[in-house]
């Protein structure tokens, strides 16, 4: 059975044209006269891209975008079939082969000769109108005649304006393509249409193809409010303010742009729900127009974001209304069936048009301005500062670089001693990475771990210092016969249950003792989901690695922590090491006297001064590194210095 034999049933003639193929793959009998064929089969067979011009190439082209979009076209088209000139309005609209290709069906809906005759071309949502040169009306066709009455005298009332009604004469004797979405006057009611003008050169008249569009007016408006309007709040969202802010930017008295983020607004949706969370955006941005006042534009920018415009002339004091917008949050939220909920805000500024010329850039400003208001206690405003955009600008080229950095092989171990304080012997090194890039220099661990951190980068980083610190402690073994520790930093992402099979066929690979290997955790990172890395701790010990703790001290972890990890040393931050005040000595003292009772060794990081040094033997420390004995070295100075030292006493005593 033929698919398209509904299509059949139509009175016009009908098509369907093959985008990829430049052929009619069928067509009802009434188009066969129209194309000068003889029959279906004559017609399928002519190759219609033979002919075919760029243009009208280009043109099918964007019919076929048009369509995917689910829209239809009605212009008019010219066809030359067997050289025979013929212009026809049709219907073009999309159609789904069964290979799921789309199609054009053509529907011809009139041509000149019978449009000239009567203006019976339309269908029932198309109108027509023909004036005269002069721009007197001539003749309607019922269905205008219909809806709006027989009122309508000349071009002119029709568009509201003589001179655009002698424009168009005149364009479309030039055979201009002309086009319109217009208000206009029907006689008896104003009116959106969409407009086609054609020039009936035999008879020197004007044929204006009509649409009703406002009804699609009226949708449009409704969907571009949608568009740039939050629906949980109301306010305008991202796209509505920088509309606004854009359109105006030529004309604008100068502003501030403020950028709001509520702080701890996570903790009350992970607490209380979404919906609950909802409710509170929906109440600061009740709170925030109150403030506002009308001053100015307020915009929820997502999430719990929000976006404040407000010109100077408007508010001589910024951090007065900072002040203002802050202390309308900071009052309690009072939400039913929950009761109180408090929160605060942090807010960044920047001003249009002394710190930027664009929207986009003074939101960028503002945002990192938001976080220095952050990093400074949060709850309180700060104003972008031009080093800000250095540090983003930093940032985002640490960022590229890094992705490269293993790739090219950037990266290299250097090595700190630690020393052994009961024998003031080598006890082994900690694995230190550095950076070094050929635009960017020598880059710090403290700029570029926290970024790999923030990027998940941090575990293909985490994986080669693994593997690279094993492998030259493997080298180490073989070349000085010695049992030396390789300590390793570990990242919190690093420890997942896949860490174990990695560190099995390191040592397996490398023939390691576990023994040999220190993974070292900051006490910080203890502190994230405590009970998820105990166990991958736990199973590490099991493999006979040793465990550290690292930078005690600064991580704020609890005593209950530490006596269940199944750590073996404590490593003290260098800032109590090095603190010469009675308080830093207290800490130093607790910190040895609490691992005694726990059966732990302890290392003293940063010793730089042999006053340090006496302190912490005093203090019965058990390990200790720093530049007192040796900075971190790379892998030839070692050997030119301390680990050749080491082999020249291993040939003394075997000799």
């Amino acid at each position: 059975m033929d698919i398209y034999s509904p299509f059949n049933h139509l009175q016009s003639p009908i098509w369907i044209f093959d985008f990829d193929h430049k052929q009619i793959i069928w067509a009802n009998d009434k188009a066969l006269p129209l194309w000068e064929s003889s029959s279906h089969d004559e017609l399928r067979s002519r190759d219609l891209g033979k002919d075919m011009s760029a243009a009208v190439e280009a043109t099918l082209e964007e019919y076929r975008e048009t369509f995917k979009q689910n829209k239809t076209i009605k212009t008019w088209w010219h066809l030359d079939p067997r050289k025979v000139g013929k212009n026809l309005l049709c219907i073009f609209s999309g159609i789904n082969l069964p290979d799921k290709r789309i199609a054009m069906l053509v529907e011809v809906v009139g041509d000149e000769s019978s449009i000239r005759r009567e203006l019976a071309f339309s269908d029932y949502s198309n109108l027509a109108l023909l004036f005269n040169e002069q721009g007197n009306l001539v003749s309607a066709n019922t269905v205008f005649t219909k809806n709006y009455g027989s009122d309508l005298s000349n071009l002119a009332s029709f568009v509201g304006d003589i001179d655009i009604a002698q424009q168009w004469i005149s364009d479309a004797k030039n055979n201009l393509n002309l086009k319109h979405s217009r208000l206009c006057w029907t006689g008896k009611s104003h009116i959106w249409f969409n407009i086609e003008t054609k020039w009936l050169s035999d008879k020197s008249q004007l044929l204006l193809q009509v649409v009703n569009i406002s009804k699609e007016k009226e949708n449009l408006q409704r969907e571009r409010y949608n568009a740039e309007h939050d629906f949980l709040t109301g306010l305008m969202n991202r796209r509505g303010i920088s509309t606004a802010l854009k359109a105006s930017h030529h004309s604008s008295f100068p502003y501030h742009l403020l950028f709001l983020d509520l702080d701890s607004f996570k903790l009350i949706n992970d607490t209380y729900g979404h919906a609950i969370g909802d409710k509170l955006l929906r109440a600061v941005a009740i709170r925030l127009l109150d403030t506002i006042r009308g001053r100015g534009l307020v915009a929820r920018f997502g999430g719990d974001e929000f976006i404040i415009q407000v010109e100077d002339r408007y508010i001589p004091n910024l951090v007065q209304l900072t002040q203002e917008i802050i202390s309308a949050l900071n009052s309690p939220f009072y939400i039913k069936n929950i009761g109180e909920i408090s929160i605060g805000c942090s807010i960044g500024t920047a001003q249009y048009p002394k710190d930027a010329n664009s929207f986009e850039t003074l939101i960028t400003q503002a945002d990192m301005a938001m976080h220095c208001a952050k990093k400074h206690g949060r709850n309180c405003s700060y104003h972008f500062q031009p080093h800000l955009a250095e540090t983003l600008y930093r940032k985002n080229a640490l960022r590229h670089h890094l992705s490269q950095a293993l790739e090219i092989k950037d990266f290299e171990l250097y090595y700190q001693p630690i020393i052994d304080l009961n024998t003031m012997l080598l006890k082994g090194f900690e694995a230190l990475i550095r950076w070094h890039d050929d635009s960017l220099g020598h880059v710090s661990p403290a700029e570029f771990i926290p970024l790999a951190e923030e990027t998940g980068q941090i575990i293909p980083i985490g994986s080669w210092v693994l593997r690279s610190a094993c492998k030259q402690l493997e080298e180490w073994n073989q070349q000085y016969d010695t049992k030396l520790i390789m300590s390793i930093n570990l990242s919190r992402a690093q420890l997942k249950m896949s860490l174990l099979d990695e560190l099995k066929l390191i040592i397996e690979e490398y023939n390691i003792d576990p023994a040999q290997v220190a993974l070292e955790i900051t006490e910080s990172a203890m502190l994230q989901e405590f009970s998820e890395a105990m166990s991958c701790l736990d199973a590490i010990a099991a493999l006979g690695f040793e465990l550290y703790l690292d930078d005690f001290g600064t991580g704020y972890s609890s005593l209950s922590q530490l006596q269940n990890l199944p750590i073996s040393t404590v490593k003290l931050d260098q800032s109590f090491v090095q603190n010469e005040h009675d308080s830093g000595k207290a800490i130093v003292e607790a910190t040895k006297a609490i691992c005694n009772k726990l059966n732990l060794k302890v290392v003293a990081e940063g010793v730089e001064t042999k006053e340090q040094l006496e302190y912490i033997q005093s203090c019965n420390f058990n390990y200790c590194q720093g530049y007192y004995f040796n900075k971190p070295l790379s892998v030839s100075e070692l050997e030119k210095g301390i680990l050749s030292t080491l082999l020249t006493k291993k040939q003394t005593q075997l000799h």
